[in-house]
């Protein structure tokens, strides 16, 4: 047989929460110091967690507008002489700043590619390769920047005439996960086999570009190679 419930009884007794809630209150009144160094504990992490992420912030807004002034300043000195010479020595300095002080940000690391590539366009073709091999470390999660500088590595072995290098480099780019640049990595590797003296390995290399990437700009140059 169900019991009946004695509604008087049960608005007598104390509510459980209100009991636990009362208690917590008269804990909190009789130890207000305690509460008090927790509350500003809490505000304090609460201002540096925000603090930390404003400084980051800002600075990678800094390095972005001071990459894009930077590159702007660069397009207008070749635009004035059309010297990659010229224009790598008018922004040498604000460039070497740039990324020696964003070293740890990622538009720090970006300028350094960029850095790189007009290095080697004027010719200091050691700069850019200490740039792209420090550049290389930091984009191993994102083959898009990763093959750039593979590719920027190859172009300046091959200027300094270190075909091992170069080869080493241009073979990386061309067993890369993102295949888009793996007709201009071939057509590269056969170049250097060419030069090296190694006509059987170049001329394999000419025929996969005319075999595998018939619509690549190198297509006809390939055919050509393959059969003279």
């Amino acid at each position: 047989m169900v019991q009946k419930v004695n509604r008087k009884k049960l608005l007598k007794e104390p509510d459980e929460f209100m009991t636990v809630s009362s208690k917590l209150i008269q804990w909190a009144t009789d130890h207000t110091q305690i509460v008090s160094i927790a509350a500003i504990g809490i505000l304090v992490i609460v201002a540096v967690s925000v603090g930390i992420h404003t400084y980051i912030r800002n600075a990678d807004n800094r390095a972005s507008a001071l990459l894009a002034q930077n590159l702007n300043q660069y397009e207008v000195a070749m635009k004035a002489d059309n010297d990659p010479v010229k224009a790598y020595q008018a922004v040498e300095k604000s460039f070497s700043q740039l990324v020696d002080h964003y070293s740890g940000r990622r538009m720090g690391q970006i300028a350094a590619v960029e850095f790189a590539d007009i290095c080697f366009r004027a010719g200091q073709y050691d700069r850019a390769v200490s740039l792209y091999q420090v550049a290389l470390k930091k984009f191993g999660d994102m083959p898009f920047y990763k093959n750039m500088v593979l590719s920027g590595l190859g172009y300046a072995y091959e200027e300094k005439k270190d075909y091992p290098n170069a080869l080493k480099y241009f073979e990386m780019l061309n067993t890369s996960p993102d295949a888009s640049q793996k007709d201009v990595s071939l057509f590269n590797l056969a170049t250097i086999y060419e030069k090296m003296g190694n006509k059987e390995k170049s001329k394999t290399l000419f025929a996969q570009i005319v075999a595998e990437f018939p619509n690549s700009v190198y297509t006809e140059i390939a055919k050509e190679k393959n059969i003279s």
